[in-house]
């Protein structure tokens, strides 16, 4: 099985690009890139307990407003008396009353 590489005694062939075997199980499956682990995924339960899987940093966080860095943009979760209950590899868990979630695109700080 190739997997997108090029063999190397494949000359004057067209050259195709390679591709982790994660990402091509994910196209040969139909498999949406968040359930990959490459993307975003966000998982709510009831108004008091989010995960947010993707995060590259936290901004900034305080009990009304918590400020996540993503690979193109800013979440934003508004609320109550919130926490941050876990970091771990990308994932962020945040519990408290949960208001408001927005994104800011284009507003990625460093």
């Amino acid at each position: 099985m190739n997997h997108g590489r090029q063999h190397p005694t494949e000359k004057g062939k067209k050259k195709t690009e390679y591709r982790s075997l994660r990402e091509w199980l994910a196209v040969k499956l139909d498999v949406p890139a968040d359930l990959t682990g490459d993307g975003l995924r966000l998982d709510m339960r009831g108004r008091h307990t989010l995960t947010v899987h993707g995060c590259q940093k936290i901004q900034s966080f305080t009990p009304c407003e918590v400020c996540l860095i993503l690979r193109d943009s800013t979440l934003k979760v508004s609320g109550r008396r919130l926490i941050c209950t876990a970091y771990l590899a990308g994932a962020v868990g945040i519990e408290g009353y949960i208001c408001g979630i927005s994104f800011c695109d284009g507003e990625v700080a460093k």
